[in-house]
């Protein structure tokens, strides 16, 4: 029982840390940031008051974090869902594109009644996405390929077939610029709040954490996963099915993206106008490592980017501070809570103490 006992507080200390950690990161990546910002502006105080709290000031900026937020939840999630199986997949951005374009396919039909014709687009995006995402797992399993390369290529695969996808037979020629034929009306996301943006992908985003979360910590599938992550030796010679569980999760994961895909799309355009790759798959990398792949912290990772997004969008339009700024506080950010010795001598000292006093209370130590 003592055991159990300090094993536990074993546990607390170090999610204490962690989040210790997190918050040192933002701190100095903050303090960076107005070192930087004092050398090239005249007002340097006003700019990181502006950094830091311009995108209260307004409700159409609070909105803006909102709309940033959606996306990040679904490709952060389904990041977090195969880092928990030791899967290095970053085709989350191949994801996220591949389910837009899917969906644009299903949503220029006419004729199809609102309640069918958005879960189709959603459907659409899904299976989309499980393939670009389930390709790489596949591969690792059957020809034993290293997944972040398998995965790096297939966001390219996933790039040029959707742009070829949408500039050939879905190409709008009377749209006056490379783009889609228009969405139907009945793809129109509902939105939750009177003539804001802010549209139902917000709801689905927090379910798709729900479920990702569920998923890994109260299913036997889940527990498989993250053994085959922390130990896959262990979890062969247990019996575990690796293969079938690696697969599996890369499927659902892309399943995630590609419907992160479809909503962003839905929910703030009228036709497909995306050139390129969107960076929301490579947002949801940074976020499953400041969440340390556990989707529960996800809604404040993603609104914690958005904040500061939206806070160089506001720098913008108030000073001469260049946008490259919030990079490098994400850079900083990204690299410290990266870091696993950031701290590590103070929290092993700290756990040292703890059990050392959990003996001395039950009489191990004199």
């Amino acid at each position: 029982m003592s055991k159990m006992k300090s094993v536990s507080k074993t546990r607390q200390i170090e999610m204490e840390f962690s989040i210790l950690r997190t918050a040192m990161a933002i701190l100095i990546s903050l303090a960076i940031a107005f070192l930087l910002i004092a050398t090239v502006s005249d007002t340097p105080v006003r700019d990181f008051i502006t950094l830091l709290v311009g995108p209260l000031k307004n409700t159409s900026r609070l909105t803006t974090i909102v709309s940033k937020l959606i996306p990040l939840l679904f490709t952060g999630t389904a990041i977090c869902l195969v880092n928990s199986a030791g899967q290095i997949n970053i085709a989350a951005e191949g994801a996220f594109f591949a389910g837009a374009v899917a969906s644009t396919a299903v949503a220029i039909i006419p004729g199809i009644p609102s309640v069918i014709h958005i879960p189709l687009c959603i459907l659409a995006g899904a299976a989309a996405g499980s393939i670009i995402m389930g390709i790489p797992g596949m591969l690792h399993v059957r020809y034993d390929v290293v997944t972040i390369v398998a995965s790096l290529m297939i966001n390219y695969v996933a790039l040029y077939l959707g742009l070829y996808i949408i500039l050939n037979p879905l190409r709008d020629p009377a749209a006056g610029f490379e783009a889609s034929y228009r969405f139907a009306e009945s793809t129109v996301l509902p939105v939750l709040f009177g003539n804001s943006r802010i549209h139902i992908g917000l709801i689905l985003g927090m379910i798709a954490v729900i479920l990702g979360y569920l998923l890994l910590y109260h299913t036997k599938f889940g527990i498989s996963a993250r053994t085959i992550g922390e130990n896959p030796k262990f979890a062969v010679y247990s019996g575990m099915p690796v293969g079938k569980t690696i697969i599996g999760i890369s499927l659902f994961a892309g399943c995630l993206a590609g419907i992160g895909g479809t909503v962003e799309t839905l929910g703030n355009y009228q036709r497909f106008m995306y050139g390129g790759l969107t960076n929301h798959g490579w947002d949801g990398v940074m976020l499953a490592v400041l969440c340390h792949n556990k989707p529960q912290y996800m809604p404040l990772a993603a609104l914690f980017l958005a904040y500061i997004r939206t806070s160089a969008d506001a720098l913008n339009f108030t000073s001469s501070i260049p946008p490259e700024i919030i990079n490098i506080i994400q850079a900083v950010i990204i690299i410290l809570v990266a870091a696993e010795r950031f701290l590590a001598n103070w929290e092993h000292r700290t756990i040292v103490r703890s059990t050392k006093r959990e003996m001395e209370a039950q009489g191990g130590v004199k």
